[in-house]
C-alpha cells in the first residue's frame, strides 16, 4: 500500500479584527453553536474558534501565577491520585477564585516548577540515606 502524503497546514496567528469579531460572534450565539460562528468567521473552522475563545478570550488570567499557586500546583502534583492538568486548574481557580487554564498550569510546572519538586524529592531521598 503507498505512502499517505501528509498535509502540512500552515499556521496562521489570529489578527486584532478576528479576535474581535469572534468575541462578537460568540455572544451572538452564546457561547453555543460553533459551526455557526466559524462559518460567519469564513477563515476558521469550528475547533479553532472555540479553543481561540476558551483558552485566550475568555477571561483568562495572563499574570504570572502567586506563589499560593504554584504550591498548590506542586503539591497536586505530589499527591497519589491521578491529578491531570484539568482538575488541577479546576482545583486552582475554586481556591483562588480565579481562571486559569490547565495548559498554564501544565507550562508553568514544566518551566519553573519540576526543577524545584525533583530538588525536593532529591532531598527526601538523601535524608532517607
Amino acid at each position: 500500500m503507498p505512502k499517505m502524503k501528509k498535509i502540512h497546514r500552515q499556521h496562521i496567528h489570529w489578527k486584532a479584527e478576528e479576535d474581535e469579531k469572534l468575541i462578537s460572534l460568540v455572544i451572538k450565539y452564546n457561547k453555543r453553536k460553533w459551526r455557526n460562528i466559524a462559518a460567519e468567521m469564513g477563515t476558521r473552522n469550528a475547533k479553532q474558534c472555540r479553543e481561540r475563545y476558551f483558552g485566550h478570550l475568555d477571561g483568562i488570567d495572563k499574570h504570572p501565577l502567586s506563589k499560593e499557586e504554584e504550591a498548590l500546583i506542586l503539591k497536586y502534583r505530589q499527591s497519589e491520585t491521578d491529578n491531570g492538568w484539568a482538575r488541577i486548574a479546576a482545583i486552582i481557580n475554586d481556591t483562588f477564585k480565579t481562571k486559569r487554564t490547565a495548559n498554564q498550569i501544565k507550562n508553568n510546572y514544566n518551566q519553573r516548577l519540576r526543577k524545584q519538586l525533583e530538588i525536593l524529592e532529591s532531598q527526601k531521598f538523601h535524608e532517607i540515606i
